[in-house]
């Protein structure tokens, strides 16, 4: 959910990556805690929103306590009935933060607090969660860490074969 002004934009996470903290080599903060990446220490639910690739935005959520950097980037949502987005809107991370008009000035907020311009609610549960290994990384990208409604078009283009089968043999 996003207040933009007097609109409220509304959408369904469909897709997520997990990152371990200092771990995990394709996480920010594998590297160490500086002031860009200081929202993943924060408490679950602070946000973290950092720009690649000179063009796009990206959405993280802080997920382990206070002081321990795991969080989970949004990949992609579905837009809600009546939420004024159209299809496709949100797939993937950078057009999900433009559709929602999220951007780096975001980065540190905490979706609980009372007020806040970016928060969660409760919705549908996917039939199935699909598993898979993490998109668009190079470090660490055997990892089974993407999490995703099987059955949602709003989801990122899909894998690869070998992305697929490196995700069956992870999982067993």
């Amino acid at each position: 959910m996003r207040r933009l002004g007097q609109r409220t934009l509304a959408a369904r996470i469909v897709e997520t990556e997990a990152y371990l903290g200092p771990t995990d080599p394709a996480a920010h903060a594998f590297r160490g805690r500086t002031r860009r990446t200081e929202p993943l220490w924060g408490p679950p639910g602070t946000v973290y929103v950092y720009f690649v690739y000179g063009m796009h935005h990206c959405l993280n959520l802080s997920v382990d306590r206070a002081g321990e950097p795991g969080c989970v980037l949004i990949r992609a949502a579905e837009p809600l009935p009546g939420s004024g987005l159209t299809e496709g809107a949100c797939r993937g991370p950078g057009r999900l933060t433009r559709a929602l008009g999220i951007e780096a000035r975001d980065s540190g907020r905490w979706l609980f607090e009372r007020g806040s311009r970016l928060y969660l609610r409760e919705g549908r549960a996917p039939r199935r969660v699909a598993v898979s290994t993490r998109v668009g990384i190079t470090r660490a990208a055997d990892r089974p860490l993407r999490f995703y409604d099987a059955a949602s078009a709003s989801v990122s283009p899909g894998l690869t074969r070998a992305g697929r089968a490196r995700a069956r043999r992870q999982l067993g």
